[in-house]
């Protein structure tokens, strides 16, 4: 019952895998303790993925470059470290005897290039299957693949299964799948996939991609796999974690993320969902981690932001999620399911901005409430030309809903927004709304077409939204009076997002102040993701 942490190490100029042991769920760990060493003749060595067998046996992947030196490039030196078919990270194995008491020798299992390892199974016939991406020889000028590649372009990578049938003992592929990417020159393709058996026998497949989305493929023994189609699943160019609790329900730990230049989406946020039907439909789409570092601006090289989440399930049936990239960002939480089942989430700000999304702004903070001395609000006004003034809020998703919040416009505001969306871009976000769900203007005149709320100078006044996916509508109510309907813009899961925006072109001497808000979607069904 106790949980295994695994983490590289060095001494004396030789690596090794350490692991730190908690009885206690996760809330505390031990010292280190080296499992065992690797040879540095071999190459550089990174850990590594983990799987405890039907036997109790634990199963552990690493990755060795073969001496290239391509582990200690960042992710925008690795291009130019050798040639296409020069660099190495190869895949290697070892397991335990004896119920996890002895290692054996690390052995390589496949020779080649591919990225990070982020999932391993084990299916209900023995069989273990671990997916990864494989570097190929494609290129858009030279070699694009055939067949519909030849007008398109899968990328630089397949993702492909590596399985046993024996332990650990011997290996086989399957067959590789790819994907279409929207850069010609530089995007992966199919890369770091997931994959979990469902109840019905079938193996999922969730591929990271560039193309906003996961795609996704099935297979009946894990050998062999359907081309892949993009799922329903918003996705940044970012990695999923995939897991099943103890009573059978499925959670997924993913960015929810879109329009950002750095991972085709961004990673500031990191979200989880869960299904009690294997993936047919699911509920939460909460914020679970941000970047403690968000504040700041991106640092100029390497990795950055809350991906890679490593997801395992606790004795007491919670969620523990390993994740981040960047010194300071990684994080461990601890995630009780329940809080993926709430249906409704206010904020009042007495507990500050931490719920709130407002980096790469100006103009947007808390200000003195204009009547109760001692209470904060949230104050919009563009204050710079060159930042926007957003703040963007995250709570349960949902098909249908209300969101209910009480606004002021001060005398010199020009013209405001709210939307409500599916999905997380950062505040500073220039189309956001071409891809929100919902927009509804807002400021101290009436709008040229009737749908948006007009409110008067310096009084508070209850703005409520009221949304039906279903019926492709919104209903604003204006102070508890029917104030018109707007349309769906696009299609969508459910909402789970609201934005307030500044739309001034020129700085504002008045501003849009927020005394609280209310999102409850406990009527709506639960957001569908797959047909």
């Amino acid at each position: 019952g106790r949980l295994m942490g695994f983490q590289n190490g060095k001494e004396g100029g030789i690596q090794d895998i350490r692991a730190r042991y908690s009885g206690d769920h996760g809330l505390t760990w031990s010292d280190q303790e080296v499992q065992f060493k690797l040879d540095p003749a071999i190459g550089g060595w990174v850990g590594g993925e983990t799987l405890v067998d039907q036997q109790g046996e634990i199963q552990f992947f690493l990755l060795n470059d073969a001496g290239t030196g391509i582990l200690w490039a960042g992710e925008g030196e690795r291009p130019a470290v050798g040639g296409l078919t020069e660099r190495r990270l190869d895949l290697w194995h070892t397991k335990t005897t004896g119920k996890g008491r002895q290692w054996q020798q690390p052995k390589c299992i496949w020779k080649g290039y591919t990225g990070s390892l982020n999932s391993v199974a084990q299916l209900k016939n023995g069989r273990i299957l671990l997916p990864f991406s494989c570097q190929t020889k494609r290129g858009w000028k030279t070699n694009r693949g055939g067949g519909l590649g030849e007008w398109s372009f899968y990328g630089r990578y397949d993702s492909v299964v590596i399985y046993s049938d024996d332990g650990g003992d011997t290996w086989r592929l399957s067959n590789a799948v790819k994907i279409v990417t929207p850069d010609i020159s530089y995007a992966y393709g199919a890369v770091e996939p997931v994959v979990i058996q469902l109840k019905d026998g079938r193996v999922w497949m969730l591929i990271r991609g560039q193309t906003g989305r996961f795609y996704e493929s099935f297979s009946a023994d894990g050998a062999e796999w359907t081309i892949p189609n993009p799922s329903a699943i918003i996705n940044s160019d970012s990695p999923a974690g995939l897991d099943r609790l103890g009573d059978g329900r499925l959670f997924l730990v993913w960015n929810n993320c879109l329009r950002f230049p750095y991972a085709y989406g961004g990673r500031q946020v990191i979200h989880a969902a869960i299904s009690e039907d294997d993936g047919a439909t699911w509920r939460g789409f909460r914020e679970v981690g941000r970047d403690p570092l968000r504040h700041q601006p991106p640092p100029p090289s390497g990795d950055f932001g809350t991906a890679y989440p490593f997801p395992s399930v606790t004795a007491d049936n919670r969620i523990l999620i390993m994740s981040g990239q960047g010194v300071g960002r990684r994080s461990l939480v601890i995630l009780d399911p329940d809080y993926l089942y709430e249906t409704r989430q206010s904020d009042d700000f007495s507990a500050g901005l931490e719920a709130w999304s407002v980096f790469g702004t100006k103009g947007v903070l808390l200000a003195p409430h204009p009547q109760q001395t001692g209470r904060k609000v949230l104050q919009i006004r563009r204050a710079d030309v060159e930042f926007p003034a957003t703040a963007v809020w995250n709570f349960p998703a949902g098909l249908q809903g209300t969101i209910r919040l009480r606004l002021m416009l001060t005398p010199g505001f020009g013209a405001g927004r709210l939307a409500l969306t599916d999905h997380f871009s950062v505040p500073y976000d220039q189309e956001d709304k071409f891809y929100n769900m919902f927009n509804l203007p807002v400021g101290l005149e009436a709008t040229p077409t009737g749908w948006g709320a007009a409110l008067r100078a310096g009084q508070w006044h209850d703005v409520e939204l009221r949304w039906d996916i279903g019926k492709r509508e919104c209903r604003l109510l204006l102070d508890n009076h029917a104030a018109g309907v707007g349309p769906l813009r696009r299609e969508g899961s459910g909402i789970s997002y609201l934005r307030l925006s500044s739309l001034s072109g020129k700085p504002e001497t008045g501003a849009m102040l927020l005394e609280s808000v209310t999102a409850d979607v406990s009527a709506g069904p639960w957001v569908v993701f797959n047909s």
